[in-house]
């Protein structure tokens, strides 16, 4: 299965981290603050310059486009928001 780049999501969904490929350093310090394997996270926001606001564990946080292409994620198939395709009718005499 191919997992996107994190800056290839969409904002208001929500994604589980695969993987993360970047130096030691960025790892540990994305680490520290929750960004870790089978995390569960959501895009808020999207810059035209390539940053992201992500949603991590309750907090939001901003990474720049080096960061959230070295972020492999899959999108979280059960948390998809209902659409009125989703509803079932409901009829009334």
């Amino acid at each position: 299965m191919r997992f996107l780049n994190l800056s290839e999501g969409t904002t208001k969904e929500s994604y589980i981290i695969k993987e993360i490929k970047t130096d030691n350093i960025t790892k540990t310090r994305l680490q520290v603050l929750g960004v870790i394997k089978g995390t569960k996270i959501e895009i808020l926001n999207k810059r035209i310059n390539g940053s992201i606001i992500i949603k991590v564990r309750g907090t939001r946080l901003g990474i720049d486009k080096e960061i959230s292409n070295s972020i492999y994620v899959e999108i979280l198939h059960n948390e998809r928001k209902k659409s009125n395709e989703d509803l079932k009718p409901c009829f009334y005499r």
